[in-house]
């Protein structure tokens, strides 16, 4: 059975979607470049601790794994600035880029969050349910629950836009349809214009001729009189 997804007309029951839209690509970039400049300081240090300890396994590894999350934010910052480009020029291309990314981001947050939980829930033990591990895992758990209500909220606002913006673009394209259609038939008025102006031109031309005729007709006339 086919069902269809909703379509939002406001961002959080309350805000103008594409407005909404614009001021989460906004907060996104802003803390996407505050933790990009926090990798950056944290994989400088780690780059200047591994000059002294160049046989510290531990240390590599935080570089290759700090290295990681920092291309994957690059990405993001340079995809937000798509997202926000798109939005305030309404480029439906753009935003479906954006789209896109953001769809896969989402099912990739999932696919981690059940496999830490597959992980996970053989080292649990009715001890650590009331610990302070237990707590951490809880947390863990329910903030990724949260993000992937809100990044699935997201999908649909955008989704919810992109429609909006299709929609109106094909209203745009009948409507120059209708112009096209107008300057048919200006073209053909000129061309009627043209007709008619070329019929007068012909029925002065016959009309010089006749003229023309009459005048040699009466010199024919007055040569022969005064001959006469």
């Amino acid at each position: 059975m086919r069902t269809e997804l909703p379509l939002c007309k406001r961002c959080c029951f309350c805000v103008p979607l594409r407005y909404g839209l614009l001021t989460w690509g906004y907060c996104k970039l802003v803390i996407a470049i505050m933790v990009s400049i926090a990798m950056i300081v944290t994989l400088y240090s780690l780059v200047q601790m591994a000059m002294y300890y160049s046989n510290n396994i531990y240390v590599m590894h935080h570089i290759v794994v700090i290295s990681i999350v920092l291309v994957v934010l690059l990405i993001d910052i340079a995809l937000n600035l798509v997202f926000i480009v798109g939005g305030h020029t309404k480029n439906v291309s753009l935003l479906r880029v954006y789209y896109i990314y953001n769809i896969v981001l989402w099912a990739l947050t999932i696919a981690l969050v059940l496999l830490m939980g597959v992980l996970m829930m053989p080292t649990v033990t009715p001890d650590h349910l009331f610990s302070y591990r237990g707590w951490l895992m809880l947390i863990d758990f329910a903030s990724s629950f949260v993000n992937i209500v809100i990044q699935s909220y997201f999908l649909l606002l955008l989704r919810s836009e992109i429609v909006k913006l299709r929609s109106n673009c094909e209203f745009r394209f009948v409507n120059n349809a209708a112009e096209a259609e107008c300057t048919m038939n200006y073209k053909e008025a000129l061309i009627n214009g043209w007709e008619k102006g070329m019929q007068d031109v012909c029925g002065t031309c016959e009309r010089e001729a006749v003229c023309a005729k009459i005048c040699q007709t009466n010199g024919t006339c007055h040569k022969n009189e005064d001959q006469d």
